[in-house]
Parts: C-alpha cells; structure tokens; sequence
C-alpha cells in the first residue's frame, strides 16, 4: 500500500484549492469520483475537459472567445448548465493566460446546482496538464489512481475510445506516469486495488489529503452520488453501480505471455515505483512469439495513428473557429477510435448529447 494521508491538511480558501482526479484510463478514475461526489461538500465534474481543449485553442483569441468554442462542445453539454450563467459569472476581455477564471465560473456553478461548496474535475488526460493546473491552483489537491498496466492494457484494448494498438495503449500508461512523475510530491497516490481492498482507509487518507471530513457516505456512492451528468456509457454506467470491492482490478489472464511481458517492460518504471511484481508465466515468450506478436500490433498502431490524428484535426478546426464540430459528432467521434471494440456492446445505443437553450449567437454556423 502506498504512503497514506494520515492527518487533515486544512484548506483556508477552498476557491483556491480544486480537487482534480486524474490516473490512466480505465484505472478507476470514474469509480474515484463517484466516491467522492457521494460526500455531501464535493462534485467533481465528470471529464469537462476543459484543460485539455485549451491546448486545442490558438493564444490570440479571448477568453470570451474561448468560451464560446468550449460551450459548443459535448463534454460541456453534458454538465447540463446554462453557458450564458457562466459568461455573466467571469470578467470580461480577459486573456488566455486568464483561463483559469472561466475554469472557476464553470466548477463553482456545478457544485452550486448539486448543492456542494468544493468543486473540481475528473480527467485522466489531465496528468499532461499538471503544469498548468499547479500554475493556475497552486494549493490545488491533485489525486492520482493507479492500476496494474497489464489489466489495465487489457481493457483498454476492449474500449471503444481506446485504441486498435495493444503497444500503444501500453505506452499511454507509460507516457501517463511520465507526466506525474515531476509533482509527485504535490499529488496523492492510489493504487485501484488498495481502494477496491480496504475503501474506507484510502477514501479517509483521501479526505485528508483534499481537507474535508470524514463522512460514512463516500463507502456508498452507487446510492449517493449523481450521474445525470455522466453519458451513459457502459464503461462509466459500471462505476456507477458497482462499489469498490466489486471491481476486477488483478492481472488478466486472457493477455498472451509476450503482450504480458511486452507491457510490464513498457511500464517497468511505474510498475517497480508502485510495488507490481512481474506475472507468473507458464512458460517465457521466445524470439519468435516477440516478433510475430509486435507485428501483428503493426496494422492497429497504423490504423490508430490515423484516426487519433484526424480526431485531433477536428478539435483543432474547432477552437481555431474553421470549422464546427457539432457536439453529437465530437462525442461519437471519440468513442470510434477503436472500432473492434463496439463486438463486446452488441446492444449499445447511441445517446444524444443534451441540447442547451441558451446558446451565445457568437457560436459558429452548422
């Protein structure tokens, strides 16, 4: 188990102090944040995204500007909140440097429609935006959740917002804790299956660790917390319904013995940093089950690569106002990334993204 938070770090401007919950995909991060939105003073937001889409935007352009690209996007649309409450909510002509007010306006207004006083986000591609948070948030409490790699992988390869490349997805978790690494003494660590195994310890080191007392509801979150705000996905709808020690978190056995050892020596940094011992094997990959393994992998890395760099094109267009990017279309475009992966959601049906009523005349056109 990794060092735990064992007194209450007081928090005297909670405004100042988000609470980010950031970890690689597929690692327990949505399971963490319906945790702690069980508890009656925090929401978390469920992947604003807000920090990644600012890397999207050119430095020219306004804040006000900015806002209104951000506002016509789906991971906005579904926090379900009236974007011209929070244009009124930050000061006007204000920079990109001076994101991190519009960040507030949105965070604060959520927390206020669920009735809570702290606030923050859940975005596990926010380890790359680590700079920037702890130069907008100082005092921000940033947790990290860890999963073994390999079940980690393995999951991955069966998401449709994944990708078609086991090698790739390794390394998503590898280049993941190659961003925390240089604040991991501003940032709590946990690993999923200690949460899974004793939930009340971490979840109190949790709640020291973001200044909040301790209260029996974050150990019943499938009642407690709200999911009106989460796309009903069948990734995220099984956080929401499991507790935590009844999500699998160990070792998969339907991994090959090279992709096993493949993905531990991609990750052995993190792996050897957060206590995960090498599998037991039957029997060692050879030469040729290396080779033959990596190049079957080389198709899906060719078919990823084009599909994540054409999703980024999008964005792109986006918030450099070109080209619209419809917020159904930017939704659905996200979860085809990795299309083998819809064979194991045979009945799935897409959802619509929620429509806001009041939408800024200054959007772009259809």
């Amino acid at each position: 188990m990794l060092a735990l938070q064992h007194t209450l770090r007081p928090i005297e401007r909670p405004e100042l102090s988000p609470i980010f919950v950031i970890g690689t995909g597929r690692s327990g991060t949505t399971l963490l944040r319906q945790m702690l939105n069980a508890h009656p003073r925090i929401h978390i937001t469920h992947e604003a995204a807000f920090y990644s889409y600012a890397w999207h935007a050119p430095k020219d352009i306004s804040a006000d500007e900015w806002f209104d690209l951000y506002a016509d996007t789906f991971s906005f649309a579904w926090m379900r909140l009236d974007p011209e409450q929070i244009r009124r909510a930050f000061p006007r002509n204000l920079s990109m440097h001076q994101l991190r007010e519009v960040f507030l306006a949105i965070m604060k207004a959520k927390a206020m429609q669920e009735g809570k006083v702290r606030f923050g986000e859940k975005n596990p591609l926010d380890t790359q935006n680590l700079g920037q948070i702890f130069s907008d948030f100082p005092d921000a409490r940033v947790i990290s959740i860890m999963r073994d790699p390999r079940p980690t992988v393995y999951s991955f390869n069966r998401m449709p917002f994944g990708t078609t490349s086991t090698m790739l997805n390794a390394q998503l978790c590898r280049v993941q804790f190659a961003h925390i690494k240089p604040f991991l003494d501003r940032i709590l660590e946990v690993r999923l299956e200690d949460l899974t195994r004793d939930p009340r310890q971490i979840m109190q080191s949790i709640l020291h660790f973001v200044g909040e007392p301790w209260d029996d509801a974050v150990l019943d979150h499938v009642q407690r917390s709200q999911t009106d705000d989460v796309p009903p996905m069948p990734w995220f709808v099984g956080a929401t319904k499991r507790n935590p020690n009844q999500r699998e978190s160990g070792v998969r056995e339907e991994l090959t013995p090279a992709w096993t050892r493949i993905i531990e020596w991609v990750n052995r940094e993190a792996m050897e940093h957060y206590g995960y011992e090498r599998a037991p094997l039957a029997h060692e990959p050879s030469l040729f089950d290396y080779a033959w393994t990596l190049g079957r992998d080389i198709k899906g890395i060719a078919e990823a690569t084009y599909r994540l760099l054409a999703m980024k094109r999008l964005i792109d267009r986006h918030f450099q106002g070109k080209e619209r990017l419809d917020p159904q279309r930017g939704m659905e475009e996200n979860v085809r990334l990795n299309p083998p992966a819809w064979q194991h959601y045979p009945s799935f049906s897409m959802p619509q993204v929620p429509r806001l009523e009041h939408v800024s005349q200054n959007m772009l056109g259809p």
